[in-house]
């Protein structure tokens, strides 16, 4: 048996959380974990065969036989009995020879243990990643998700941010999500609040939950945007219907905000416009009684005004002697 066939039966067993939110800010959450994506098929579609023939194929060393009988294992389908252990001896084959899809179910399988089969998250976390170098989207998320909190290996945050970024860039939404909040919070790359936001803004416009509530985050404290409360509160408000309950949270917040900010605006504008009415009452007021006062006021003499007197010459007949 490989060392490889030897380790899929191993045990180990590892787990980690991480929540934060802070008060009076909007609280920026992680995408919970997606379902997994449609499409992820064997080489070729081998759905028309018996149980049988596919065994027969498979024991030749066909790939795309391999995993589908593993399928049929795993469900219980096409006269198959279910049985994880003979999925996962069927899927090893397959991997070991590098099939992107074998690797990732059999990652599925050890990640959390069946029935027959012991858990080893390390080495689904291997196997993800092995997938996921490969173009599989959804072992992409899968493999940054398992970085970014240590499942089965020390968390590795710049192996979260590159296996986020490769199911990004493949259309996980999730992903964009978790990864805008990595470029946010700095962790595993350089802060870069413009990525942040574009990537905030793609999962939104998806209509998923969790990246309207950052949306809104960002506009709210206008990083990577300008500051749009109205934007944010749309946003909190679109996560919120959706029963995302950090979207809830957050526009009871901010709607709380806003309206008491109103509430002192428009005190401080009717305290403003009553001040001027009472001026301007008071001004008018004291209008009359200073054009009163003013016309009491004693006239002036002025130089023109004044004469002096002057004495009368005198008149009569003069007396003569002789």
């Amino acid at each position: 048996m490989s060392k490889f066939r030897k380790s899929v039966m191993s045990v180990a067993i590892a787990a980690s959380a991480l929540a934060a939110a802070a008060i009076n800010q909007p609280a920026f959450a992680q995408s919970a974990q997606p379902q997994a994506e449609t499409g992820q098929t064997a080489e070729r579609d081998l759905s028309a065969l018996s149980f049988n023939e596919k065994n027969e194929l498979a024991k030749k060393g066909d790939v795309a036989a391999q995993v589908s009988l593993a399928r049929d294992y795993l469900e219980g389908a096409n006269g198959a009995r279910k049985s994880s252990s003979r999925a996962a001896r069927w899927l090893t084959t397959a991997a070991e020879k590098g099939d992107a899809e074998a690797q990732f179910l059999l990652a599925e399988l050890l990640m959390e243990g069946a029935n027959g089969l012991k858990a080893n998250p390390a080495n689904a976390l291997t196997l993800y990643a092995s997938a996921a170098d490969k173009g599989n989207v959804e072992a992409a998320y899968k493999a940054a998700h398992g970085y970014h909190y240590g499942t089965g290996v020390k968390p590795d945050l710049a192996q979260a941010v590159k296996y986020y970024t490769k199911a990004a860039d493949g259309g996980n939404v999730a992903a964009k999500n978790n990864l805008g909040l990595m470029y946010l919070q700095g962790m595993g790359t350089e802060r870069d609040l413009t990525t942040a936001f574009r990537l905030f803004d793609e999962s939104a416009k998806t209509g998923n939950a969790w990246g309207q509530n950052n949306l809104g985050g960002m506009y709210e404290m206008g990083w990577g945007t300008a500051k749009d409360l109205d934007q944010a509160l749309a946003y909190y408000e679109k996560s919120a219907t959706q029963g995302n309950k950090h979207g809830q949270q957050n526009h009871a917040r901010l709607k709380a905000v806003v309206a008491a900010a109103k509430a002192a605006e428009e005190k401080l504008e009717a305290e403003s416009t009553k001040a001027a009415e009472e001026q301007q009452g008071s001004a008018e007021a004291s209008k009359p009684e200073a054009e009163a006062a003013a016309s009491q006021q004693p006239a002036s003499a002025t130089a023109e005004q004044a004469t002096e007197a002057k004495p009368e010459p005198a008149t009569g007949s003069s007396a003569t002697t002789n």
